[in-house]
């Protein structure tokens, strides 16, 4: 297997903390940090000051919308200002709207980008190791009770390796991992047909808990992985595949139940 990738430059790395890069080389540079802790804290701190400016701004999302935006207002001053036809007016008006105001009341900074960060790493983890046929886990099923105990001991919150057997699925190992802001870990299963689905779970910074969602990234050279994230009690949690088996959705609620009865 070529296991050689190919060098991150600077702009790479803005872009991996931004989530601007694509699936591929997000997880060629999420295997290399895992080999550079230097570089590991270097995104650590830009993604510390990334949440402070982002913390420290959070009020302007918060804030309603100024009369001067109104869409009423804007109408006014537009015609007041121009005699242009009805039609170029409602068209610009429009666009304001959907550019600006719009974007005024669509935010939710905290939630939105941690479900966007929890989503591409563990994308990430799924495309690196559920395809590595050598040595996908660090610690096999034997070592099940050792594993689980490690992991919560290293994120500081007890976590359980659920029993998927009834669903098809049987437990292969897990590994320890370094993601932005902290350590993260992934279970791995398989349904002896190849099909592998991982569990990856990571601590977050500020969002408490978040309904389950469905995800999934695609790239041109590869099928896509999808899955479902959910945060309870501010750790994450996702379920991903490749091809999303029809029996995923009930995997993931079964992991959910498993979880929270760890707490």
């Amino acid at each position: 297997m070529n296991t050689t990738v190919r060098p991150i430059q600077e702009d790479e790395l803005h872009r991996f903390v931004d989530g601007r890069l694509d699936p591929g080389r997000h997880a060629e540079i999420a295997l290399l940090l895992q080999r550079d802790p230097a570089l590991q804290q270097r995104i650590a701190d830009w993604q510390e000051h990334q949440t402070m400016l982002r913390d420290a701004l959070a009020f302007k999302a918060r804030e309603p919308v100024p009369p001067s935006l109104h869409l009423g207002r804007l109408i006014d001053a537009r015609l007041a200002r121009q005699a242009v036809p009805w039609r170029m007016v409602a068209g610009f008006v429009l666009c304001l709207a959907l550019g600006g105001a719009g974007g005024w009341f669509a935010r939710d900074p905290e939630q939105s980008s941690d479900i966007r960060r929890l989503t591409q790493q563990a994308v990430s983890a799924h495309r690196v190791f559920a395809a590595d046929e050598t040595r996908p886990t660090e610690l096999g099923s034997a070592d099940r009770a050792e594993l689980v105990s490690w992991i919560s001991q290293r994120l500081g919150h007890h976590v359980s390796a659920p029993d998927l057997t009834a669903l098809g699925y049987h437990f292969l190992g897990g590994r320890l991992l370094a993601a932005m802001g902290g350590p993260a870990a992934m279970l791995m299963y398989d349904d002896g047909g190849g099909n592998r689905v991982t569990i990856y779970i990571q601590p977050m910074r500020r969002a408490a808990g978040t309904k389950m969602q469905q995800v999934e990234a695609a790239t041109e050279n590869a099928d896509p992985v999808g899955g479902y994230v959910w945060i309870n009690d501010k750790i994450g949690y996702s379920v991903m595949s490749q091809g999303a088996p029809p029996a995923l959705h009930r995997l993931a609620n079964e992991v959910r139940d498993d979880m929270r009865g760890a707490d």
